[in-house]
């Protein structure tokens, strides 16, 4: 041990003691020296602590430091005013509370864990002060309010450090504590000084206060022993507070809400016989060009017609899909006066089918009018998917996703009865789809698997979807990549996408769909592979706020050891997401514009939030920071 370590350690022995044996001796006596020596005695220990800290390199949280010694210099200076000007003293006094919010900020971020205590703690105080019949503030009422506002901010403020379980338990608790003596002092003093309190409350005020400012001196070295994690607020309060009460509605609604899970069908026989049974004539079948020219809806359309059952192919469709092939798909529909409609691909035709489906039931809207969650309701005309991909989970879904041709701007048409009725699971439809393709797909549905298990509007069903999903791509992803004509991988893979699917309908996904979805209608990235890229580094985002979840997941699902704990189960999972992607040729980075940042993260921003229930909530600005992260550097 050296002198600086032991000198250390006589700091801590004997701030304590020679604090408490001065304040003893103060309000024993009452004497207005000792008051301002054990004040001093106060700032010089938070100085101490300050010093040590820098000395012995112990760096956690350095601006909270300073606000504290800037918080103890204020009170000592407070603490000698009192004495001789009450109004004074008070004053300084508030400048010090308002130093020891500004220090529990650099702590966590404003949430609902400060701004509920805080109207609490403030109502219950103001009603306490203007009821309490003793009370005779006289001039000072004003002022009272003022600084009885700012304290119990302060205690509100300290209320939500001490709720953010990521954080040093010993800091958090030395914050609680000092900020709740603090509050219990003034109210003690305020008993005295306006209500005709005896000399017992004088005693306690006294004693509350020298125990506050000794635990709050203490979290100062507290904070720098422990390791700093980042805490810079993602988004304002109260739109975080609007968003989190956006999604509660939903979570406690989901057992109530008509979700469809689609019927699954084994091939395009079942089908035919599907659309005979139910008398149906002739079919729409949305589909695109690459799929018709491989032949993948040969013989689904060769079952119908032996069944006497005609078809209408709109085979337009593109990546992406536009408002132009949605409106020509519906018009199609009706000029052809189909009864049925049947989606073969991948996202985009299942998208286009679904839209299609809503200009069809409501054929006085625009699809710029049905954009956001349940503006289309209605019956939609039987409607089978049949997924040429596994990942997408289209297949499964309440809403469909379509681009402006001109803006290339993307929006999302959410509603219950846009689900398909059937859904054709057939690996068939999959064994010629090239490696690429089987790869960001399959990326794709681990997204929905994992997005909809962090999120926090899971349901232990949707729990169950994801966890099963992501069981069956860690074993059948990479085979079904490597040979595409294994059937059992492609199978399975088919299956897997089916679980996600219904997991993220019910459960919504998070901010890697959004970046996507930005991605994909600015540059026409595919979904799957932007999806891909984007998953890890938004995880990593998260950082503390979804360990927890996705440790667990990671622990369910196989990807670690049941032993793990939080942190490494979650960063083996990223590993495991990364691995995956190096294995699969994936790139580790996407072309972005680096001028066009701000207005993909606006367009992400207002997909998300507020409907996205994700663990942490990011506003534009926080958003931007991705969009850098996954940004290919040029030379």
């Amino acid at each position: 041990m050296n002198k600086s370590q032991r000198l250390y350690i006589m700091t801590r022995i004997l701030y304590p003691l020679i604090l408490a044996a001065v304040a003893a001796v103060y309000i024993y006596y009452g004497s207005v020296q000792l008051k301002a020596v054990t004040s001093a005695i106060f700032l010089t220990g938070t100085a101490l602590f300050v010093f040590w800290s820098v000395k012995l390199k112990k760096s956690g949280y350095p601006s909270f430091k300073f606000f504290m010694l800037a918080a103890a210099a204020l009170c000592f200076a407070g603490d000698v005013a009192l004495e001789f000007n009450f109004v004074a003293g008070m004053a300084l006094f508030a400048l010090g509370h308002i130093m020891f919010i500004c220090a529990f900020r650099t702590l966590s971020y404003v949430g609902w864990r400060t701004i509920l205590p805080f109207a609490f703690v403030c109502a219950a105080s103001l009603m306490f002060m203007f009821l309490y019949p003793e009370y005779d503030f006289g001039e000072l009422v004003p002022a009272v309010v003022v600084y009885a506002v700012i304290i119990c901010y302060m205690l509100g403020r300290a209320t939500g450090v001490a709720l953010d379980f990521n954080m040093d338990k010993k800091t958090r608790a030395c914050v609680i504590a000092g900020a709740a003596m603090f509050y219990l002092s003034d109210l003690f003093l305020t008993i005295r000084s306006f209500a005709g309190g005896g000399r017992e409350f004088s005693v306690l005020c006294l004693v509350f206060y020298y125990a506050a400012q000794y635990v709050l001196s203490l979290s100062v070295l507290k904070a720098s022993e422990s390791g700093e994690r980042a805490v810079k607020a993602q988004m304002n309060v109260f739109k975080r507070l609007y968003c989190r009460a956006y999604q509660a509605v939903f979570r406690i609604a989901l057992p109530l809400l008509p979700y469809r899970q689609p019927k699954p069908l084994s091939g395009s026989e079942e089908a035919a016989d599907l659309l005979v049974s139910k008398n149906r004539k002739r079919a729409l079948l949305v589909t695109d060009k690459n799929i018709c020219a491989i032949g993948l809806c040969d013989n689904l359309i060769k079952s119908l017609k032996s069944r006497g059952i005609e078809c209408s192919i709109y085979s337009d469709t593109v990546a992406n899909p536009t408002v132009s092939n949605v409106t020509a798909a519906a018009e199609m529909y009706k000029n052809d006066s189909c009864d049925c409609i049947i989606a073969v691909g991948g996202g985009s035709a299942m998208d286009c089918a679904k839209a299609a489906g809503a200009l069809i039931i409501k054929p006085k809207k625009t699809l710029r009018q049905m954009r956001g969650v349940l503006k289309v309701f209605g019956k939609l005309p039987l409607f089978i998917a049949v997924p040429t991909t596994a990942g997408t989970g289209s297949e499964t879904t309440i809403a469909a996703v379509i681009t402006e041709d001109e803006t290339r701007d993307k929006f999302t048409i959410i509603s219950f009865c846009l689900a398909p009725h059937y859904a054709i699971l057939d690996p068939a439809m999959t064994t010629g789809l090239p490696r690429s393709v089987t790869a960001t797909t399959g990326m794709d549905a681990l997204t929905h698997a994992v997005e909809a298990y962090i999120g926090r509007s899971t349901t232990k069903m949707t729990r169950s979807l994801a966890v099963e999903a992501v069981k069956i791509i860690r074993y059948n992803l990479f085979e079904a990549y490597e040979h595409g004509d294994n059937v059992r991988a492609r199978r399975r893979m088919q299956y897997a996408a089916y679980c996600a699917g219904l997991a993220f309908t019910i459960s919504y996904v998070g901010y890697v769909h959004a970046v996507a979805h930005s991605l994909g209608g600015k540059y026409n990235t595919p979904h799957g592979l932007a999806n891909a890229v984007i998953l890890p580094y938004v995880l990593k985002r998260y950082g503390a706020s979804d360990r927890r979840a996705l440790a667990d997941l990671a622990r369910r699902s196989g990807v670690c050891d049941a032993t793990e704990n939080d942190e490494t189960a979650a960063s083996k999972f990223i590993g495991f997401v990364e691995e995956l992607n190096r294995k699969m040729n994936i790139p580790v980075k996407l072309k972005v514009n680096e001028n066009d940042i701000k207005e993909l993260a606006a367009h992400a921003d207002r997909e998300a939030n507020p409907l996205y229930p994700v663990p942490v909530l990011m506003d534009r600005k926080a958003l931007e920071n991705i969009y850098y992260d996954i940004m290919e550097q040029t030379k």
